[in-house]
């Protein structure tokens, strides 16, 4: 595989030989990060550094293994926006702080409280249509999945160029058991990434899958240890420092050109079926007779 070979080429630089000084603790020229806020109160739920030319957004609610709120979605949508935007940074990296990577949406969201921001899971950007904009950032984007993912925590990662999980990640896709419609184009994405008898396998089953299923589907491109996953995503980034960045944006933007238009439709085809299902689903449990 691509990342398997990518890994070869540079394991024999001296800085990521096991032992040595990680490289994301080397220099630290800028550390955090400073990203504008909406009109918020409260803790930062998403972290962003930049290390060295590389971006890193670490999803920042621990305590609840990074649930997915509406201001999470906005602190994401800046944080990309920023760092795509920043000419010192060279590649993207997500992943999540604690023990998992994202187990999807907080339950107290699923059923209709309004974040910080005002908005109802599913209002703001990051849903209602920011996968379609992280295709087209110009910079690699890298997923560096600790632990669990499920549902939004899954689909949220299907846009990104690269994914490298820890051997203890799962991946968990339940949205036909819960009665939720997948978003963020995964309808369109997962297909594209697994192929097509894959990917209903996946969502019609409401399918986990381990590190090594995720590997031989080919959702996933590499799987390491623990404790080398971030040492792999900052090996990842850090062979894109020397490509010419206009060259590596033109191709990616040929790469996922009719992608992006594809995506646009799958968007608003999910949102449009998400709020048919719930009507449909509102509908039938005010019907339901009253217990006597």
């Amino acid at each position: 595989m691509l990342l398997g070979a990518i890994s070869k080429r540079t394991i024999a630089d001296p800085i990521f030989r096991r032992g040595s000084t990680p490289f994301w603790s080397v220099a630290r020229p800028n550390g955090p990060l400073t990203i504008p806020r909406r009109a918020m109160t409260g803790k930062q739920q998403v972290q962003v550094d930049r290390i060295g030319r590389t971006g890193i957004i670490r999803l920042d609610r621990p305590d609840v293994l990074n649930a997915y709120t509406p201001d999470m979605g906005d602190e994401l949508v800046d944080a990309f926006r920023t760092l795509a935007s920043d000419s010192e940074v060279c590649a993207i990296v997500l992943t999540g702080k604690g023990r998992a990577f994202c187990v999807g949406a907080d339950r107290n969201f699923l059923n209709g409280e309004k974040g910080q921001n005002g908005l109802r899971l599913g209002e703001e950007d990051f849903i209602g249509g920011f996968a379609t904009e992280l295709l087209t950032i110009a910079k690699p984007t890298i997923a560096a999945i600790n632990g669990k993912a499920v549902g939004l925590g899954c689909t949220m990662l299907l846009p990104l160029d690269f994914r490298i999980a820890a051997d203890s990640a799962s991946f968990s896709f339940p949205f036909a058991r819960l009665g939720l419609m997948p978003g963020m184009g995964s309808t369109f994405l997962l297909p594209r990434i697994v192929g097509d008898v894959a990917a209903r396998e996946i969502i019609f089953g409401s399918a986990v899958l381990d590190s090594g299923a995720a590997l031989r589907a080919g959702l996933i491109g590499e799987v390491v240890a623990d404790d080398r996953l971030q040492d792999a995503a900052m090996r990842l980034a850090a062979t894109f420092e020397t490509a010419d960045a206009a060259t590596l944006a033109a191709i990616k933007s040929t790469l996922n050109g009719a992608a992006v238009r594809a995506m646009n439709i799958a968007v608003e085809t999910e949102l449009r079926k998400a709020r048919e299902c719930l009507a449909a689903r509102s509908a039938m449990h005010k019907q339901e007779p009253i217990p006597t």
